[in-house]
This record gives structure tokens, C-alpha cells and sequence, in this order.
């Protein structure tokens, strides 16, 4: 009971953080039942993204704070299957929101990210992550 109580509390915690970033950012986004924010500001005209599918993006990730923690170039944009690999949860999830040429930003919790350790490098514990990201294409 006390765990799920401090849990409780840190996501509540968590999502006040974030929605007054929203708000001092000026920004107008949904919220989806897992709790990712997202906005997408450029609307594309291709295939709908689904798990199991093929997605090229490319992007830039931050801290609330500011901090760039990961980036991709347009010449060198990141590959990999939707549901599977290296990337964190959340950002498989948020990529089904997308549609092909489609270009967004999300706010990913830090439960949807990586969660209590960080990643050890530039993302510590318990961060939420900004991602502005173009889905490039889909196979």
C-alpha cells in the first residue's frame, strides 16, 4: 500500500511538472490514457503508423529543462520496428499517433522513458522527455 501510494504521488508529482511546462511553453496538446502529451504541428498524407512496422524518424529529444539529451540529422535518420528495439516505450507508443510526413512533439513520461535508473548518460532518474520528431517513413 505505501509503495503504490508513493507512487501514486511521484506520477501526480510528475504530471504537474508537466503540464505547467505545457502551459509556460504556450502549447495546446492532448493527452493520451498513458499519459503522453503530444502536439502534432504538421500533418502528413501517408499510411497511419502501427506496431510491428518499420518507422524512420528523425529528431531531436530534451530534458524540461532545456538540455538536448539526443538528436538525429535529416542525413542520417534513426530506423527501427515499432514495438521492438533500443528506443523507450513511450515513443513507440507515441509514434502510433502518427501518420507518415507527419511532424510532432510529445512529452513522455519518465515511466514511458527510462524510468527510475536514467539512462546513464545525459537523462537522469525520474526525467520526463521532450521529443520533436518528423516520421520520415514507414515500411
Amino acid at each position: 500500500e505505501e509503495l503504490i501510494e508513493a507512487n501514486r504521488q511521484k506520477v501526480s508529482t510528475e504530471a504537474k511538472l508537466i503540464n505547467d511546462f505545457v502551459t509556460k511553453s504556450g502549447w495546446k496538446m492532448h493527452t493520451t490514457k498513458t499519459g503522453i502529451r503530444y502536439d502534432i504541428y504538421h500533418s502528413g498524407k501517408g499510411d497511419s503508423a502501427r506496431m510491428g512496422m518499420l518507422a524512420t524518424i528523425t529528431f531531436q529529444s530534451y530534458l524540461l529543462d532545456g538540455s538536448q539529451v539526443g538528436s538525429s540529422k535529416v542525413s542520417d535518420p534513426v530506423t527501427f520496428k515499432l514495438g521492438q528495439g533500443d528506443q523507450v516505450s513511450g515513443l513507440h507508443e507515441a509514434l502510433t499517433l502518427l501518420q507518415e510526413g507527419d511532424s510532432a512533439r510529445f512529452i513522455i513520461p519518465s515511466y514511458l522513458a527510462y524510468g527510475l535508473t536514467g539512462n546513464q548518460n545525459e537523462v537522469p532518474p525520474n526525467a520526463a522527455l521532450l521529443y520533436d520528431l518528423a516520421l520520415v517513413d514507414l515500411d
